[in-house]
């Protein structure tokens, strides 16, 4: 669908995530892999972007985990290739919360944790 269509779109979704230090975030990001901004704060891969404000109330960061339940993420992304994404990852030093499995839902999937403690999901129907 285009911009000329009678409809509205969304193109992308970008989570907005405070952090304690956005450099060290923004650099553990690119060292796993994603494209950094640095000016403005966001990283980006494949369509999932994340854009990080840095708070002086470093107290306040809440990410989901542990908070809520052992599983609870932040972030998470359907993705291709699910297998090969997680030995890239983990090969690059991406902080592994949840290592790669199947789940009672049918999905493959493991997750990441960054500095701040925000964990990122990322799954793969096995049914596809």
């Amino acid at each position: 669908m285009s911009s000329s269509d009678n409809r509205s779109t969304i193109r992308h979704l970008s989570p907005v995530l405070f952090v304690a230090d956005r450099q060290k975030t923004l650099e553990y990001y690119s060292s796993i892999g994603f494209y950094c901004d640095f000016g403005l704060g966001f990283v980006e891969r494949d369509g999932l972007e994340i854009i990080f404000h840095e708070t002086e109330n470093k107290d306040r960061i809440t990410p989901n985990y542990p908070h809520h339940r052992e599983d609870a993420l932040d972030i998470f992304a359907m993705v291709y290739g699910v297998e090969e994404l997680y030995h890239e990852l983990a090969e690059k030093g991406a902080k592994l919360h949840k290592p790669l499995e199947v789940n009672e839902f049918g999905m493959k999937e493991f997750s990441i944790m960054d500095p701040d403690g925000y964990t990122i999901g990322f799954g793969e129907s096995i049914q596809d």
